[in-house]
C-alpha cells in the first residue's frame, strides 16, 4: 500500500513509520519496537484518556475556542460539576490541558502544546483510518 506516517520539523522529516508492513520495512517497525515497550505504561494512560467520549469533547471545545471556561465547558458537554472537574484533573495530570488564570474570576482551560498535537493526531488517525479502509476495500 506505501503509507507512510512523517514527522516534519521546519520541513525536514525527523521521523518517518510505514502505516502498512512489507519485508523492507519489518526492521524499522523491530527497531521501533523496543522504545515502545519502554513507554508501554505512558502510552496505556494516554490511550485510556483517549478512550472516553467526554475526555475529547473536551478537548475538542477546547480546540474548537482556544480554551474555555468550566461552565462553558459543562454547557457544552451537558455535564456535571464533577465530571468536567474529574474529566479536567486527569487531562492536567496527564499534560494536556492546562489552567490559564487571567485573574482571580476568569479561569480558562485550554490544551496544552501536547493536548493539541494529541487531539490533533486523533483527527489524523481518522484521516488514516479512512485511507487504509478505502484501499483495501473495508
Amino acid at each position: 500500500m506505501g503509507l507512510k506516517l512523517q514527522l516534519l520539523k521546519d520541513g525536514k522529516v525527523i521521523y518517518q513509520m510505514p502505516l502498512t508492513m512489507d519485508e523492507t520495512e519489518v526492521d524499522v517497525v523491530l527497531r521501533e519496537l523496543g522504545d515502545f515497550d519502554e513507554d508501554l505504561s505512558r502510552i496505556q494512560a494516554f490511550h485510556d484518556l483517549f478512550s472516553s467520549e467526554t475526555r475529547i469533547r473536551m478537548l475538542q471545545e477546547m480546540v474548537r475556542g482556544f480554551g474555555c471556561r468550566f461552565s462553558e465547558l459543562m454547557e457544552a458537554l451537558d455535564a456535571n460539576q464533577k465530571i468536567i472537574s474529574e474529566n479536567l484533573r486527569r487531562m492536567s495530570e496527564m499534560r494536556l490541558v492546562k489552567r490559564v488564570e487571567k485573574h482571580p474570576r476568569e479561569v480558562q482551560y485550554r490544551p496544552s502544546p501536547l493536548g493539541m498535537a494529541s487531539f490533533l493526531a486523533c483527527i489524523a488517525m481518522r484521516r488514516i483510518m479512512e485511507e487504509i479502509e478505502e484501499v483495501s476495500g473495508e
